[in-house]
């Protein structure tokens, strides 16, 4: 359980404690809902992000931004392939 020191309007402060610290979103700061699953070594990114910062490739999977913009990379690469490939015959 985390437990944090809050500062109260009136000048007072308060220790507030729950099960974590609600995280941010590493894009864009808003509250972040969802982790990022990009696949990084024996386990995932993990890098908070919010629903609007969000790409997700297939249900129940989502992309940070960065790793967003690499599976586009690998897609591209992916269909250029794919195209060599039927020149080729």
């Amino acid at each position: 359980m985390a437990c944090e020191h809050v500062s109260l309007p009136g000048g007072g402060t308060a220790i507030v404690c729950g099960p974590r610290k609600r995280k941010r979103c590493t894009s864009c700061g808003g509250p972040a809902t969802l982790l990022c699953d990009w696949k990084v070594g024996e386990g995932t990114c993990d890098q908070p992000i919010c629903a609007r910062c969000t790409t997700s490739p297939a249900p129940d999977k989502d992309l940070c931004p960065s790793h967003a913009a690499a599976f586009e990379r690998w897609k591209a690469s992916r269909a250029e392939q794919e195209s060599q490939r039927s020149t080729e015959r």
